[in-house]
């Protein structure tokens, strides 16, 4: 039971070494870089909302006519869009090393967190 105790408060400080040495989600150079691409896709999600009222099923939708193609980070991981009901939720991941999950819905903006 020792044995247990310290390894699981070792692993606990290790996190927290780890977690305090690594950007916090949402900031650094992965996540400026996805947040930049996604803003063309909110600034296509708005021009096509702008225009019909609503916002599409899915990106294929605003493909060719407001976005070239399906929109990618620079690492090659797409942006996800769901549309929920009046508006939507963006999201992607990226590694800081740990996996972090980035959401935008325009009530709350951005939110990043590890998984």
């Amino acid at each position: 039971m020792k044995f247990m105790l310290v390894v699981a408060l070792l692993v606990g400080a290790a996190w927290y070494v780890v977690k305090t040495q690594l950007p916090q989600p949402g900031q650094g150079p992965e996540a400026a870089a996805g947040k930049r691409a996604a803003g063309s896709v909110l600034q296509a999600l708005d021009y096509y909302k702008s225009a019909r009222q609503v916002y599409p099923q899915g990106l294929e939708d605003m493909i060719p006519e407001y976005l070239s193609g399906e929109p990618r980070l620079p690492h090659g991981v797409t942006i996800e869009y769901q549309r929920l009901g009046p508006t939507f939720k963006l999201t992607f991941n990226y590694k800081n090393p740990l996996p972090v999950h980035c959401s935008f819905e325009p009530a709350t903006q951005w939110v990043c967190e590890w998984f």
